[in-house]
């Protein structure tokens, strides 16, 4: 079973390589509104379409490079932040971008006023269930950002929502509920219903 999972991890790492990349979106004029919203897609959705309802500012990016998405979401955050520092950030990711959200805040757990919500996180770590799909053996040769599980965000806010079904956030769950279930498209994408200091893990 681990097998079969460690194969199916490796092929969709393939077709993580071999996406193309889209147009980005347009980098939207930052308006200081006190809170504020960027959301990056995950595979394939090279221009966050699946957040462009919700957010301020979806990233643009190359699929097939999450290096690409991680350095955009890196720019955006700051140029609103040094534009309109008073405004609250709200970072919103799904499945890739997720990832690419959780490598960041990673990085920068001192940074205040802002939080993180993570929809489908590959780098999940267990608990309740298993590890994400970064947790697969092999996955490692994607390297950083979306390499290993972890949880270690300091205080900034983070909440984590995985199904249970959904093999991209826990391991244990098996292909079925992604393949055939709508496990990782079943999640709240509207940013707005999140409070901006939520955190934790929401599994369900």
């Amino acid at each position: 079973m681990r097998r079969a999972t460690a194969l199916f991890a490796a092929l969709l790492l393939a077709i993580l390589f071999s996406t193309t990349y889209l147009t980005a979106p347009k980098a939207n004029a930052d308006d200081c509104t006190g809170d504020w919203a960027i959301g990056i897609g995950g595979l394939g959705d090279n221009t966050s379409s699946i957040f462009a309802p919700y957010v301020n500012q979806p990233v643009g990016y190359n699929s097939a490079d999450p290096m690409s998405g991680l350095n955009e979401l890196d720019r955006l955050f700051w140029q609103h932040r040094n534009e309109c520092p008073g405004d609250h950030i709200r970072l919103i990711g799904h499945s890739e971008g997720a990832g690419i959200v959780h490598a960041w805040v990673t990085a920068h757990q001192d940074v205040d006023n802002a939080n993180a919500i993570l929809l489908s996180d590959p780098k999940r770590a267990p608990g309740p269930g298993w590890g994400g799909l970064s947790s697969t053996p092999g996955s490692g040769i994607i390297g950083y950002p979306l390499a290993g599980v972890d949880d270690w965000f300091g205080d900034f806010p983070v909440l984590t929502v995985c199904n249970s079904d959904d093999q991209i956030c826990d391991t244990s769950a098996g292909w079925w509920g992604y393949l055939f279930g709508g496990a990782h498209g079943r999640y709240d994408f509207d940013v707005w219903d999140y409070g901006d200091w939520d955190s934790g893990v929401w599994y369900r």
